[in-house]
């Protein structure tokens, strides 16, 4: 099953539904266009994440995009919202020894932003990754500061498990790093 479902024709074969509106699918280099490196190039969107200081372009994006789509541990998604791709998420790395993951997030289009799409596309992949994938845990980290991550998260199911004190480096200033996660419901 394990190979199965991360082979890359079997991979472009998953679609993730999230509600009438919105899905996921799994990203190729077909999916990038001007606005996925408008939306990695711009602070606002990448503040809180490792992308904010280094510049993207197509290429570096298709290389990203073309490296999960090969990964036997990483499943990266864009986010769909009324056919418009609006953002990613990843699940990986998968550790298949554990049957855990990390998840990571964001929504590219602003427009977008308050509505609870983060929230409902977290909690959909999730639960394909506890049924269909068959993990047991899934966990996330965020800065401190990130007020709607936190939200999403404890939305989501997301327990705080610790705390890493003054980890990241953000404007000037140190923040510690939440580190949350999520167990399948026996």
């Amino acid at each position: 099953m394990v190979e199965k479902i991360l082979s890359v024709k079997e991979k472009l074969k998953i679609k993730v539904i999230v509600n009438k509106n919105c899905y996921l699918k799994v990203l190729t280099d077909k999916d990038i266009k001007n606005n996925y490196v408008n939306w990695l190039n711009d602070y606002e969107i990448t503040k809180y994440t490792e992308q904010k200081k280094t510049v993207h372009t197509k290429a570096s994006i298709k290389k990203f995009v073309n490296d999960k789509l090969n990964s036997k541990a990483d499943l990266h998604f864009g986010i769909f919202f009324k056919n418009e791709h609006i953002g990613n998420i990843k699940l990986g790395p998968i550790s298949w020894e554990h049957l855990n993951s990390e998840i990571s997030y964001f929504i590219g289009e602003k427009k977008y932003w308050g509505q609870g799409i983060a929230s409902e596309v977290v909690k959909s992949l999730v639960m394909f990754a506890f049924e269909k994938i068959g993990l047991e845990k899934i966990n996330a980290g965020y800065y401190k500061n990130n007020i709607a991550s936190k939200k999403v998260f404890k939305k989501c199911g997301f327990l705080i498990e610790g705390e890493r004190i003054n980890n990241f480096s953000f404007e000037e200033e140190r923040i510690n790093n939440i580190l949350v996660g999520i167990v399948k419901e026996s």
